[in-house]
């Protein structure tokens, strides 16, 4: 191959990884100009400077040498890429509606490959096995995983889990949440062994979101315990709802799988039990009559387990309904499916907390992105493009940090000469 081919692909690559000359100059220890004339096939490329520059963009050492490798172009997914399998047609949801937000995620990802490999954070390849041996993906696999779990959490069993954020964050999961427009697209989750787990939740959820999120979190953690394999997962909205019955119409077990996790995760029956009896022998007790006495459960109480254990009014209505439990019959299932949420809010004289952790992107990410502007590899214009943001608000966000702004030159001998110059 000749060197003007070589410094084709080296320039391909270096574009789609969104770095500037000055960048990789820096980062291979060059002058910039040394980057250019590779570029321009007019400099020879030693063998460790295109090894550091392989790391640096992602790519395999064959991408630049192999004679075959000539046609391949920026648009080509890389090997590693889990966001591709979310339009596979084996979904248990159609993207459609959503297809620019699941290419937007797409780029989100690859823009946090090239900041982490820019920043030399890439880390060990993390494993695919799942943490958990699930043969038979079954209720009592599920109610026995999520015992589990709680147990290596050192979460007790009686213990409400309402902040489900929290505990993916810790995992090191990444979690972010934007508006997405398919009706039963509930979110999305993608493994990779170069970065590991991410998750996209839906922000427009609808009322009382913040509980619904929290269940929409507890199924995408299931996945990210076994289903690594799979690389990408699109989730059914009705995970919010904690709809575990057979009308949750999910196409794929391990949805199925993940909603009876979440279920036992979240409301395990060893604390719903004993809270579910204090909110009867309070009921009894103040009204004077034999409503508590007699195990009549109201949906006032069904709605107080609901905010209690962090979950919507209608996760709990079916955790109570659901087999094994059956704290409820069918036909008042039925009945208390009717009400409103927000009409027993009222009644009860309370509101679902807000859900503010979830951002547009995981700290880490903005993190990243900064530390790269004040160390120099990316320009602030591209520091806003890639947090989505304004200029003058990615400018506020770096004089917040107290890192120097990027004047677009090298030393202040520069820039004061470009003063008196101009």
């Amino acid at each position: 191959m000749d060197y003007a081919e070589l410094g084709r692909r080296i320039r391909l690559a270096r574009e789609e990884a969104l770095l500037s000359q000055d960048a990789v100059a820096q980062y291979l220890e060059l002058p910039r100009s040394a980057v250019s004339l590779i570029e321009g096939g007019k400099r020879k490329v030693d063998s460790l400077e295109l090894q550091k520059f392989s790391r640096l963009v992602g790519k395999s050492i064959l991408f630049f040498l192999d004679e075959e490798s000539g046609s391949v172009k920026t648009s080509d997914v890389d090997e590693d890429d889990p966001t591709q399998i979310l339009f596979s047609a084996n979904q248990a949801v159609d993207i459609s509606p959503d297809r620019d937000q699941i290419e937007r995620f797409r780029q989100f990802y690859r823009n946090f490959a090239n900041l982490a490999r820019m920043l030399n954070r890439v880390p060990s390849p993390y494993s695919t096995e799942p943490l958990y041996n699930i043969y038979k993906p079954t209720p009592a696999a599920a109610k026995w995983m999520a015992l589990k779990e709680r147990a290596r959490l050192g979460l007790r069993a009686s213990s409400p889990v309402r902040d489900m954020f929290t505990i993916l964050e810790s995992e090191g999961v990444r979690v972010m949440s934007w508006p997405l427009q398919t009706p039963k697209l509930g979110g999305c989750f993608i493994f990779s062994s170069s970065l590991g787990s991410f998750v996209l939740v839906k922000r427009n959820l609808g009322a009382n979101s913040a509980n619904m999120l929290n269940f929409v979190l507890a199924h995408e953690y299931c996945h990210h315990l076994i289903h690594r394999q799979q690389k990408g997962i699109t989730c059914d909205s009705e995970a919010g709802r904690g709809s575990v019955l057979p009308s949750g119409n999910y196409r794929k077990p391990e949805e199925y799988f993940a909603q009876w996790f979440a279920a036992n995760f979240l409301m395990p029956e060893e604390a719903l039990v004993p809270r579910l009896m204090t909110y009867l022998e309070k009921s009894a007790s103040t009204s004077g009559s034999d409503a508590g006495a007699s195990g009549i459960i109201t949906a006032e109480i069904v709605m107080h387990l609901a905010l209690d254990f962090g979950v919507s009014y209608t996760a709990m209505l079916n955790r109570m309904a659901s087999k094994g439990i059956e704290l409820i019959d069918q036909s008042t299932y039925k009945q208390f499916s009717a009400l409103k949420p927000g009409t027993l809010l009222t009644r009860i004289e309370h509101s679902v907390p807000r859900f503010d952790e979830l951002k547009q992107f995981p700290q880490e990410y903005t993190e990243m992105a900064l530390e790269a502007y004040c160390l120099g590899y990316i320009s602030l214009n591209k520091l806003a493009e890639l947090l989505e943001i304004p200029v003058e608000e990615a400018k506020a966000q770096v004089e917040a940090r107290n890192a120097p702004l990027d004047l677009g030159v090298s030393s202040e001998l520069e820039l004061l000469s470009d003063i008196e110059n101009a």
